[in-house]
């Protein structure tokens, strides 16, 4: 599979090939990689590439991947061929009621939005503090906020809806 990757705001080229089980060729902007990916645990992955090991856990928030690691949080889009023509002509993939949710466990430093509140797509709705490190969660969506689900110092699960979006 061909994909265009948007990794936190920067693009890359993507080809993803399964060569045995457990086993993938990966393709990153012209480098290849064997990758070796086992799951561990629900949403938990350990990757063997070449001598390296990487333990992340994957999330989504709308469209988007968000990839976990000790390193941090990384916003993952992928987009196929038919993806890549909705943006090019402007039109968003994502439709009706979106539900933001917290990525890991942490502790919310700010609410960016109130409950009423039109928002354009891709505009910061909460920050959330997880591994001492700050996640802005955004909607994939132009709406409305529907309903704001936290407040400034509450801490969050992982999978706790933030905030609705319609």
């Amino acid at each position: 599979m061909r994909y265009q990757a948007i990794v936190d705001g920067a693009g890359h080229e993507l080809e993803i090939e399964e060569i045995g089980s457990n086993s993938y060729r990966v393709k990153l902007d012209g480098r290849t990689f064997d990758v070796d990916l086992r799951p561990t645990h629900g949403s938990s992955f350990l990757a063997l590439v070449g001598n390296r090991t990487f333990d992340f856990s994957i999330s989504t928030e709308g469209d988007d991947l968000l990839m976990i690691s000790r390193r941090g949080v990384n916003r993952v889009t992928l987009m196929d061929r038919t993806r890549r023509r909705l943006a090019a002509s402007g039109e968003r993939a994502v439709a009706g009621r979106v539900e933001l949710k917290a990525m890991m466990p942490g502790r919310v430093v700010n609410v960016l939005v109130k409950a009423g509140q039109e928002v354009a797509a891709d505009q910061g709705i909460v920050v959330v503090e997880a591994m001492k490190m700050e996640n802005e969660l955004k909607t994939p969506k132009a709406g409305k906020v529907v309903e704001i689900k936290v407040s400034v110092g509450q801490a969050v699960e992982k999978g706790e809806i933030l905030a609705v979006i319609e």
